[in-house]
């Protein structure tokens, strides 16, 4: 089987596509025009509900017009995407770019000096390490 995208997409256009049934197309439109049957008597019960069911008015009237089989995907996506932008954290918050911006420059001299300090470091904690006697 050659898996070649180039081949495929030549092979999908060579092929002959048949139109779809017309009882098909027909099922099709009607199931639509009786979601949005649903969806505008919905929403002409909510206009004409009760005054204490002001509050919900809005939030009904939203969920009429997301389509039934959408609704609980959706609000998973929503709940989702809501968790991971409480528990994401910034990647550099706002205070540490400002207190960077207010640092002189470093210069290479200064650069080069921390990383042999750093390393004269690692070297007396290795040879503690390996030294017989603990460190005190």
């Amino acid at each position: 089987m050659n898996t070649d995208p180039i081949s495929t997409e030549q092979m999908l256009r060579s092929l002959r596509w048949r139109q779809p049934p017309p009882e098909f197309l027909r099922h099709t439109l009607a199931a639509a025009l009786a979601e949005r049957e649903k969806v505008v008597q919905s929403f002409s019960s909510h206009r004409s509900a009760k005054p204490h069911n002001h509050r919900l008015k809005p939030l009904s009237t939203l969920l009429a017009l997301i389509p039934r089989p959408i609704r609980w995907p959706l609000a998973a996506c929503w709940l989702l995407a809501f968790f991971f932008r409480l528990t994401t954290p910034e990647a550099i918050p706002q205070s540490t770019l400002e207190k960077y911006a207010k640092l002189p420059p470093v210069t290479p001299a200064q650069l080069l000096a921390h990383l042999e300090h750093a390393e004269r470091l690692a070297h007396e904690l290795l040879e503690q390490l390996r030294s017989p006697q603990p460190p005190l």
